[in-house]
């Protein structure tokens, strides 16, 4: 276990300034003054001003401080040193406040509690082998009555072939378990957001968690779900046979059977 977390641990430092340099985070349009948090991670989360927020797995920041410019209190959090140091720079650079935490997110520090809000997302969960703590953390950020945002891939969009030279006319292929013990190990992995881009850790293990894995750690963490969405969009390609739904995710072409590709879970602490 501890090969394969080594292997994720090294393509998220250096991912960093991949996804910085790379358009398909729009830092640039963030730079400009726009918060660039998705559409749909916005709708969802809803009004946050004057809410004190923490970010689980906020990578560089981008979306942490798109959600202060929209005025909430942010906190984020992420192993990588790169992504903490790319954050405060561009927290610094902007003039956005938010404070960023360099710690595991299943092993965070003490006194990281009292939030109204803990959010995460697109992405966030497969990296994560022990649900069950990853709830119980969220659980322990928030003051009583706060609330939980998780918007990531579905699992049922997690079991599809991701190998991006499928067509979009290809049928839909099953490559991966709906629910995994043990990591999914994916060989000579290009990156998501710049498959282009030369980079050295091209191997890493994921974990995959069905719905029903998800909702009772939320459960058994003390939460009491308010909401469960399916969506059929995302905002990355995660296999060959999604196309641009012209708003900037992407989506099952045109004739597919119905197949949720995302979920959200909206859920408060007892």
């Amino acid at each position: 276990m501890a090969g394969v977390e080594d292997e994720n641990f090294a393509y998220w430092n250096e991912a960093v300034a991949i996804h910085l340099a790379s358009p398909f985070y729009r830092t640039e349009a963030f730079r400009r003054g726009e918060a660039v948090i998705d559409p749909v991670a916005r709708q969802g989360l809803g009004d946050v001003a004057g809410r004190t927020l923490l970010h689980l797995q906020c990578h560089f920041g981008l979306d942490t401080l798109s959600l202060a410019r929209l005025g909430a209190k942010v906190t984020g959090l992420d192993y990588s040193p790169p992504a903490i140091e790319a954050a405060r720079a561009l927290s610094r650079e902007t003039g956005v406040e938010g404070e960023f935490v360099l710690a595991d997110v299943l092993s965070p520090p003490r006194g990281l509690t009292g939030f109204d809000v803990v959010f995460a997302s697109w992405g966030a969960i497969c990296w994560i082998a022990d649900m069950a703590r990853w709830m119980r953390v969220a659980a322990g950020a928030l003051g009583p009555g706060g609330r939980l945002f998780l918007l990531d891939g579905h699992p049922a969009m997690m079991m599809l072939d991701d190998r991006k030279d499928l067509a979009p006319t290809s049928p839909l292929t099953i490559r991966y378990p709906y629910q995994s013990d043990a990591p999914v190990i994916g060989e000579d992995q290009a990156d998501y957001a710049d498959p282009d881009a030369p980079i050295a850790a091209r191997q890493t293990g994921v974990w995959q968690h069905g719905l029903g894995r998800i909702l009772n750690a939320a459960i058994e963490a003390g939460f009491v779900i308010r909401r469960l969405d399916e969506g059929d969009r995302i905002p990355w390609q995660a296999s060959g046979v999604l196309v641009p739904d012209g708003q900037g995710y992407w989506t099952l072409p045109p004739p597919s059977p119905p197949l949720p590709l995302s979920f959200s879970l909206d859920a408060v602490r007892s």
